[in-house]
């Protein structure tokens, strides 16, 4: 075992003179690659920042804005650590072109399946989630643009218009599942990006943050607000596709990865943070699980309020393809370990996949209905800090040690304390909230 990580020039030390790496200044390249810094930051950011950014008012209605500020900023800190934990792990193994399962494979043998399970998990529960939103947030735009009211939509139903409008946007999704390498998503990253920064200013001005009282301040209810964490780390979640980004970006380097880890890392929280607080203050504790469903109430026939429905369902469109990636990958490399299939074989496994899960997505999204808090809950629990926080910071430790001296290594050890302890609080606040 070693005894830290390796110094970016001990990386290009070990290369030089391999066939296909080259190192200059302490980066390494592997290979012919196509990833930037750009593709690298919108494929990071547009994972992270889908659906679950509409749950943050109401995960801030458990904890209220003292708490809630506090474990926002908690989870944006715990996800750049973890992201930095990968990016050093990546380039451990950069010239294999490394995945979780191949890296768990060579740390924790016995525990390889864990981390892909929980990716699975974790991801999946997402797609379900997306399938469920851009549903009914469509329907809301298309109800409010050609029909008077609900009640006056004849013979269409609001569940039957979500139904085609699922159908519809699954379709024209599937052919994007099937690509072979995620960096080829950047131009839709960007439009989905854009599609939230509009949301975002749209918001500003439809919060007056009318109910400004000491009872926002603080928690309702300990237990739910422990059960509503989980939400942050859903909202989070972006580590499934550090790898992709290592294994496809020219020039890698620790400081490249760390560029596109700060970089989404910042642009979440700063999204997040009026995301969360503004339409909490002006609902308060009226706030839905997804707060344009607030605005529609009183504002469902504004045109700015129609055209952010549009914009949630279109971003929350390009998120399912950058969460079924990961997904397909990770049930490859559980169900071929290291004999991965090539050329035509892999193909046609690959798209029979994608074709069975986007398949599965839409019958649990239509079995769940309009809930989505407890497959967000869940996913976040028991996929997402699992496979972004606490399988990440193990395998670190099974990679270079702990080193008390090392501010870094004593940093991740406290975290994957907090991230252990986690489990038994946040499953007895969503059990607490789901009886109650």
């Amino acid at each position: 075992m070693a005894n830290g990580p390796r110094s970016e020039t001990q990386l290009s030390s070990e290369f030089a003179g391999k066939p296909t790496d080259t190192s200059v200044d302490g980066k390494v390249d592997v290979g012919a690659k196509t990833g930037t810094i750009l593709s690298g930051y919108t494929v990071l950011t547009k994972s992270m920042i889908g659906s679950g950014m509409f749950a943050m008012a109401v995960g801030c209605a458990s904890f209220g804005i003292i708490l809630g500020i506090g474990f926002l900023t908690l989870a944006a800190a715990i996800t750049w650590l973890s992201l930095r934990v990968l990016s050093m792990l990546a380039l451990e193994y950069i010239e294999t072109k490394p995945s979780f399962y191949s890296v768990s494979s060579d740390l924790m043998p016995k525990a390889k399946w864990v981390i892909d399970a929980a990716l699975v998990i974790n991801c999946f529960g997402g797609c379900i989630v997306y399938v469920q939103s851009f549903g009914k947030l469509m329907m809301e735009a298309f109800s409010s643009l050609f029909f008077e009211s609900k009640d006056k939509m004849g013979w269409w139903t609001e569940s039957s218009m979500s139904l085609v409008i699922q159908v519809v946007i699954l379709a024209l999704l599937t052919p994007l599942c099937m690509m072979k390498e995620i960096s080829g998503t950047k131009i839709p990253n960007m439009i989905g990006l854009l599609c939230i920064l509009y949301i975002c200013v749209m918001t500003f001005f439809y919060t007056p943050c009318t109910q400004m009282s000491s009872a926002l301040l603080q928690p309702g209810n300990v237990l739910r607000a422990f059960g509503s964490f989980p939400t942050f780390i859903f909202a989070y979640a972006c580590q499934q596709n550090v790898f992709s980004i290592s294994n496809e970006l020219k020039d890698v380097s620790l400081k490249r990865l760390n560029v596109v880890s700060v970089a989404s890392t910042v642009t979440g929280f700063i999204i997040y943070l009026p995301i969360m607080l503004l339409p909490f203050m002006t609902f308060g504790m009226d706030i839905e699980s997804n707060y344009l469903y607030n605005l529609a109430k009183d504002h469902g026939k504004d045109v700015p309020v129609i055209v952010a429905f549009i914009c949630a369902s279109l971003s929350v469109s390009i998120s399912y393809v950058l969460l079924m990636q990961p997904v397909r990958c990770s049930i490859m490399s559980l169900a071929f370990g290291e004999r991965q299939p090539t050329g035509k074989k892999e193909k046609i496994i690959r798209i029979s996949l994608v074709i069975g899960l986007v398949g599965l997505s839409f019958a649990l999204a239509y079995v769940l209905g309009k809930s989505v808090s407890l497959p967000v809950n869940l996913a976040g629990l028991f996929g997402g800090n699992t496979m972004c926080f606490v399988m990440p910071f193990l395998l670190y430790f099974k990679k270079f040690g702990f080193d008390k001296k090392n501010k870094f290594s004593l940093a991740v050890l406290v975290t994957l304390g907090f991230c252990i302890l986690l489990y038994p609080l946040c499953l007895t606040g969503i059990i607490y909230e789901a009886v109650n």
